[in-house]
C-alpha cells in the first residue's frame, strides 16, 4: 500500500532526525506534518470513512484503545519527540488491528 510505504519512508527520515535530536526543529516540521496526515488518512481508509470527525470513534470497526485521547495528545505534540513516538505506536497498532479485522471479517 502506497500510504504505508510513504509513512515508512518518512519514518526513516524522522528516525535519523530523532537520533540527532532534531525532532521539533525546522527540518522535521514538514515531515512530522506529512506523517500525521498520512496516519489520519490511513485511519480513515481502514475504517472506510471520508473524514475522521464524521462518525464517533466508538462506532467504527477499527479503533485502538483510548484513540480519541491519544489523537488529541498527538495533535498537541506532533512536533515533539513523544508525539512522534505516539504516532509510530498508533501506526503499528492500526496495521495489526486492520489485519486482524480483515482476517476475522473476510
Amino acid at each position: 500500500m502506497t500510504m504505508l510505504n510513504n509513512m515508512s519512508e518518512i519514518e526513516k527520515q524522522l528516525d535519523i532526525l530523532a537520533q540527532s535530536r532534531k525532532i521539533g526543529k525546522p527540518e522535521s516540521i514538514a515531515l512530522l506534518d506529512e506523517y500525521y496526515e498520512l496516519l489520519v488518512a490511513y485511519f480513515c481508509y481502514i475504517n472506510e470513512i471520508q473524514h475522521i470527525g464524521n462518525i464517533p470513534s466508538e462506532r467504527l470497526p477499527i479503533v485502538p484503545f483510548n484513540f480519541d485521547e491519544r489523537l488529541s495528545y498527538i495533535q498537541e505534540r506532533k512536533h515533539h519527540y513523544m508525539g512522534y513516538q505516539q504516532m509510530k505506536t498508533l501506526k503499528s497498532e492500526l496495521i495489526k488491528m486492520n489485519a486482524a479485522y480483515r482476517v476475522k471479517h473476510n
